[in-house]
């Protein structure tokens, strides 16, 4: 079961990580350590009669290009099966979050999920050198994003449904109305 985080609670790091395929439990053999990738709002210019000067708004819902690059250790079938730009890669990173409480100075956990989807944009061999892993890996333009802290939706990216959900609200919910 996931505990909560409280504001009692300071968090403090990742204790481990897993990469598993898909939403089952067989593991990506990824490295250790991946980094995330980043979610920007397009933005558009704005300026005209009664502003003084030009600004830029966020539109609302609507992220830049979100490229995730899975690190492998050494080029192999998983990271082949990866690279076929005519499939959905889906992959879930399954984590422990590692919280002190201030209270009373006991340690304890939190679940942390990422799930990304997307298909291959791009991969690299990497390098290969003796008793060294090569560095290789895929990336992926992702579609769909979701970021969960013990149990609980943060973030919900859907590109291709016109979903965007923030702490559990719906941003996009009038919009898919309206259009």
């Amino acid at each position: 079961m996931n505990k909560t985080i409280t504001a009692k609670d300071i968090p403090e790091i990742i204790n481990n990580f897993n990469v598993y395929n898909g939403d089952g439990d067989d593991l990506a053999g990824v490295t250790g350590e991946m980094s995330l990738a980043d979610l920007n709002n397009l933005t558009a210019e704005i300026s005209g009669a009664g502003i003084a000067g030009k600004y830029n708004t966020p539109v609302i819902g609507q992220y830049d290009s979100i490229q995730q690059v899975i690190p492998f250790r050494i080029m192999y079938k998983d990271m082949a099966d990866c690279m076929n730009p005519m499939k959905v890669v889906r992959l879930n990173v399954r984590g422990a979050i590692q919280l002190t409480d201030k209270s009373t100075g006991v340690s304890k956990f939190c679940g942390l999920r990422i799930v990304f989807g997307g298909r291959c944009v791009g991969s690299k061999p990497g390098s290969v050198q003796t008793a060294n892993p090569m560095g290789s890996s895929v990336t992926i333009e992702v579609t769909y994003v979701l970021i969960e802290i013990a149990g609980e939706k943060i973030v919900e990216i859907d590109k291709l449904n016109n979903i965007c959900k923030i702490n559990g609200e719906d941003l996009l919910e009038e919009v898919r109305r309206l259009c």
